[in-house]
């Protein structure tokens, strides 16, 4: 039985990912998606995307003009890494093939691998990063393939997020404890070591997708920062009312006082998006060096830490809780970008009855628990502990992955400046997969590798 009911399993995730092309290829763009193309295909670097992102659309352009291959890759990276679990277990139930075909329902699954987004190609090679440590893990011994497979797609993650190099450290804590039953010390070593690698093979992808024209280095990074600190100083002049800014003040009083007047109507919660497109204050920002920027920003934190953690706290809210889930993006549909930038890459806007069909599908699950962050953190939670009584060597994986997505989100009290759905889709993804994992196999105490090497122990 448990071979007939994983090829069920494995034939509904086959399906699940030809639907899934068929609805949705040649897939969705955004502005963002459209300039991250347009950056790999012609070797320049006009925005603040990863520079691996763009560096990955390119290089699939390159084999198929288009996002037809990344929209296949991307989707791969989810159906063959669940496809994957089933070899972590020792057998599959009947629960799984059912499981899956419930999860192919949702948006996450259906529709999301499908937008080019670089949230969502970090989401998915997490997913599938995962997976193979999983599957190195199953019989408590190092597959020395499988971390460094493993090692790579944590390291194009990291790249893709930079906050997402987060989930490297509990997916180490998953090899050192599920290699513990070679010693301790012996663990230890091979995830310290595992980590060196995923940070070495950072480095490498990022001098390989180093943006090249002018030669000028990456500093989307820094320009990240500043925004972020600024936001952060229109959120406390929002709360409080006339609150100084001594040293913008130093250099550009009126960019101060302007900023003091108009907080309230510069600064929201969901995004910053009004702040930046203040034209008055843009061009005040610009005559104010950015050590000026942080050294305010600093001020605040340190100085008023109570301040500041109410302004990131009404930030995180928006992006965690999503309160109005319309004004946070929920997925897009269709292609849309700069008609230039379209025109360059010979690719035309697009919005048909197809893309209109997918986003009405889409709005049926909107407002409900099924895109829902807080309710798939809640289910993360439980499938983490349920994997941690049970503690297979393949289970502390997934639980790692349970615990990088809630880490991953829990960040973004720090940094979030939009509330977009998008910047949290791992934690959704990570929950669908731990519900899925737990289907193959549901007992909570197996007779798998773990059991078998207590005995020959």
């Amino acid at each position: 039985m448990t071979g007939a009911a994983r090829w069920s399993y494995w034939a509904v995730l086959a399906g699940g990912w030809a639907l899934v092309l068929w609805l949705n290829l040649p897939g969705h763009l955004t502005v963002d998606s459209v300039l991250a193309l347009h950056e790999g295909r012609f070797g320049v670097r006009t925005t603040w995307n990863p520079a691996l992102f763009g560096w990955l659309l390119g290089a699939l352009d390159g084999l198929h003009r288009g996002t037809a291959l990344a929209v296949a890759l991307s989707a791969l990276l989810v159906f063959g890494g669940w496809a994957l679990l089933a070899f972590a277990r020792p057998r599959t139930s009947w629960a799984a093939p059912v499981v899956a075909l419930a999860a192919l329902a949702l948006p996450q699954v259906m529709l999301y691998p499908a937008i080019v987004w670089k949230d969502v190609w970090f989401a998915n090679c997490a997913l599938a990063g995962f997976a193979v440590l999983a599957f190195g893990l199953r019989a408590g011994r190092a597959s020395w393939v499988s971390l460094a497979l493993a090692a790579l797609l944590f390291a194009a993650a990291g790249l893709l997020r930079q906050n997402g190099l987060i989930l490297a450290l509990p997916a180490a804590l998953a090899v050192a404890w599920g290699l513990a039953g070679r010693g301790w010390r012996r663990s230890l070593g091979l995830a310290g070591g595992w980590l060196v690698a995923v940070a070495a093979l950072t480095l490498a992808l990022s001098a390989v997708a180093r943006p090249q024209g002018a030669g000028a280095p990456d500093n989307a990074g820094e320009k990240g920062l500043r925004l972020l600190a600024t936001y952060d100083l229109a959120a406390a002049a929002h709360l409080q009312a006339g609150r100084p800014t001594p040293r913008i003040d130093a250099v550009a009083p009126d960019v101060g006082a302007y900023l003091r007047a108009n907080a309230d109507r510069l600064y929201a919660p969901e995004r910053v998006d009004v702040l930046t497109a203040d034209a008055a204050l843009a061009a005040g920002l610009k005559r104010v060096p950015r050590d000026v920027i942080r050294a305010e920003w600093l001020d605040l934190v340190t100085g008023q830490p109570g301040l500041w953690l109410q302004a990131r706290l009404l930030a995180f809210r928006q992006v965690a809780a999503t309160p109005v889930i319309d004004r946070c993006l929920p997925a897009t549909v269709g292609i849309e970008g700069p008609p230039a930038t379209l025109a360059a890459l010979d690719m035309p806007a697009r919005r048909d009855a197809r893309d209109v069909r997918l986003y009405n599908y889409l709005t049926w699950f909107l407002d409900t628990p099924a895109m829902s962050h807080l309710a798939y953190g809640a289910a993360a939670a439980a499938v983490m502990i349920l994997l941690l009584i049970r503690r297979d060597p393949a289970d502390l994986a997934i639980a790692a992955f349970m615990a990088g997505a809630l880490g991953f989100a829990a960040s973004f009290l720090a940094i979030s400046i939009a509330c977009d759905y998008r910047y949290l889709y791992v934690l959704d993804l990570a929950a669908i997969t731990g519900v899925v994992y737990l289907a193959l196999d549901p007992r909570l105490r197996s007779r798998g590798p773990r059991s078998a090497r207590r005995r020959s122990g």
